[in-house]
């Protein structure tokens, strides 16, 4: 493997101290760009995002541009505002679950993390993917991989309650390049949106986990490449848990049983935000402009695009 700071370049897009003093919120002169849907009108996904669970990413709230972008490529985007059940799940051809939290940690990041979804929601989830529904897990830096913890490890998933950064460059955001194997081939980043395939993506900070069993992953951290697991969020000292996550996901593709399942260790690089400085952040930034395609070609793989 190739020497982290070739293998995951780290870009000056924000420092902790500006992750921190600045709130991020959508940017609403973020218009997408949509030239030629890969869906035709009518013939879309129905793609429900949850919001039953103190989401910090919603339909019409920092994930507005997320359901925008995929309305552009005719999709139908829909909140699901009930608790996770059959008749929830099965309105749903793709099931959207990002930065999920338990009711006591709304306001307070800090150890215990409470889990977001009881026993009886995450069998109806289990149940409904095993038989062939179409999940998109997306989960940020700690504590929202905390509140997911007993839900991913259903399926294998194992997160790091934490926050993925580069050692000694803590808190810039990651590029993930095809050219230095850390954005791995797959039918989601080989087949080309808008006549060029996904070569480069970028990442804010986020969180690292492994996947138990048959999974492709998408994108693979490098050397150097740390785990940092305090007990209040953004809170690092000497002593804060350090883990390396060389080899570590922070995307990954899977089937499970029938059904589909895409992770993510990272929520903003689908989305348009900017800082109260107003630096962008995700889809609306130069360095993030191919972001937008991951996104369409994970939702057509999760709806089978690839055939299979």
């Amino acid at each position: 493997m190739k020497p982290c700071r070739l293998a995951v370049h780290t870009l000056l897009i924000f420092t902790c101290a500006i992750a921190v003093a600045s709130a991020q919120h959508v940017d609403d002169r973020y218009v997408p760009t949509v030239h030629d849907p890969v869906f035709p009108e009518g013939g879309g996904p129905v793609v429900v995002i949850d919001e039953a669970h103190n989401n910090y990413h919603t339909m019409e709230g920092r994930y507005r541009p997320f359901a925008e972008f995929l309305r552009a490529h005719n999709c139908t985007v829909l909140p699901a505002i009930q608790p996770c059940s059959n008749t929830t799940l099965d309105a749903a051809d793709i099931f959207v679950i990002a930065n999920a939290l338990g009711e006591r940690n709304v306001d307070d990041w800090s150890l215990p993390v409470d889990n977001a979804f009881d026993i009886e929601e995450i069998d109806a989830i289990v149940r409904w993917v095993r038989e062939g529904g179409a999940l998109f897990l997306i989960t940020d830096h700690m504590p929202f991989p905390g509140a997911i913890d007993v839900l991913a490890k259903r399926f294998g998933i194992h997160y790091s309650n934490g926050f993925a950064f580069y050692a000694g460059r803590e808190g810039r955001g990651l590029m993930f390049t095809r050219g230095y194997d850390n954005l791995r081939s797959h039918w989601i980043t080989d087949t080309p949106v808008n006549s060029y395939r996904v070569d480069s993506v970028v990442s804010y900070t986020g969180s690292a986990f492994t996947i138990e069993g048959e999974h492709d992953g998408l994108l693979v951290f490098g050397a150097g490449m740390i785990s940092i697991e305090p007990e209040v969020s953004w809170e690092f000292h000497d002593n804060t848990r350090r883990t390396g996550i060389e080899g570590w996901r922070q995307g990954a593709a899977m089937h499970y049983g029938k059904g589909r399942i895409v992770v993510f260790g990272e929520a903003g690089m689908f989305t348009a935000q900017r800082t109260d400085r107003g630096i962008p952040i995700g889809m609306n930034a130069q360095e993030g402009e191919r972001n937008a395609a991951l996104l369409v070609n994970i939702i057509r793989w999760l709806a089978g695009g690839d055939g299979l």
